[in-house]
């Protein structure tokens, strides 16, 4: 048996280039996802949504753990630590939508409305700006767009790509229309680089796939055709965490699941999760969760985790 995040169909990580008046937002990354998906906390430069689809999730926005139930949402600036909790027994689904502080464009336009646009996301900006997470429910019907982005992204037709750009657009939208926004103008900062944000999200994704694995940051540099220097500031820079500590977090996450699902020994759960060491597990499962992996498995025994994988153990036939 072997744990691993479930593929999404609706995983896009390619940069979507959006027009809001006289803006450009760049859309970086978005995907449906379940329970199954191991989030560290982390920090970047960009917005982020996070959109409770089904059942309830746990969100860390700072200090402050946010409930979230079906159609919710919880907007989140730059600059804030979170992550959503992992409860592999907790069923749910959700969207996560993550784009860039808008850029104003030098060639204005006026009299088709524009002018009107890049006031009202002015104010947007300037009251997500002021909170650190701004949570409500959902009023304005981005879960059927989203639902409509889900269908769209299963298929390939002709036109796919603008359908998803036309999608991206109304969502936003009508993410901005579900704030009570005061009237304050304010200006837009400096954007981040955009090929670096989508690679970190690559690294993460390289760690989900192969962190049963003895890998390293050579491996992963290797991996992208980077430097090792490259992966350390990548990390440093989008997530505020090593590779090693990021790494580490997956491990004792995906431990979790063992622990709940099987009989296995630590040892073998050690080895499972790619910590060659018990010692080093038992230290760093208690570093993590405070408490030992034996005293985890104990409060939580005769609970699933709900989606383990099941494969041939090594040197056994499927």
């Amino acid at each position: 048996m072997e744990y691993k995040k479930r593929e999404s169909i609706s995983y896009n990580p390619r940069i979507v280039q959006l027009s809001l008046g006289n803006y450009t937002v760049a859309v970086n990354y978005s995907e449906i996802t379940d329970e199954s998906c191991l989030e560290f906390s982390h920090v970047h430069t960009d917005f982020e949504i996070y959109y409770c689809l089904e059942g309830t999730m746990h969100l860390m926005a700072g200090d402050t753990c946010v409930e979230m139930k079906e159609n919710t949402l919880t907007v989140l600036k730059p600059g804030v630590y979170h992550h959503t909790l992992y409860e592999p027994k907790n069923l749910k689904r959700y969207f996560i939508f993550v784009f860039e502080m808008p850029v104003k464009s030098a060639l204005k336009t006026k009299g088709d409305g524009s002018e009107k646009m890049d006031l009202y996301l002015e104010t947007v900006i300037q009251y997500l700006n002021d909170e650190q997470a701004v949570t409500m429910p959902d009023r304005y019907g981005c879960r059927q767009i989203i639902d409509e982005l889900e269908r769209e992204m299963d298929q390939d037709l002709p036109g796919r790509e603008e359908m998803i750009r036309a999608f991206y657009t109304q969502y936003l939208t009508h993410v901005f229309r579900n704030l009570d926004v005061s009237h304050e103008i304010c200006s837009s900062k400096d954007l981040t680089d955009q090929g670096n944000v989508n690679l970190a999200l690559e690294l993460t994704q390289f760690m989900h796939d192969n962190y049963s694995r003895n890998i390293s940051v050579r491996d992963a540099a290797e991996a992208f055709h980077i430097s090792e220097r490259h992966v350390g500031r990548i990390f440093d820079k989008y997530f505020g965490k090593s590779f090693k500590n990021t790494l580490n977090i997956y491990r004792i996450n995906y431990a979790k699941n063992y622990l709940l699902d099987t009989d296995y020994s630590i040892e073998k759960i050690a080895d499972l999760v790619g910590i060659s060491s018990t010692r080093k597990f038992h230290q760093l499962f208690r570093e993590m969760e405070q408490m030992t992996a034996a005293e985890y498995r104990a409060r939580h025994k005769g609970r699933s985790s709900h989606y383990g994988v099941h494969v041939p153990e090594p040197g056994k036939d499927p």
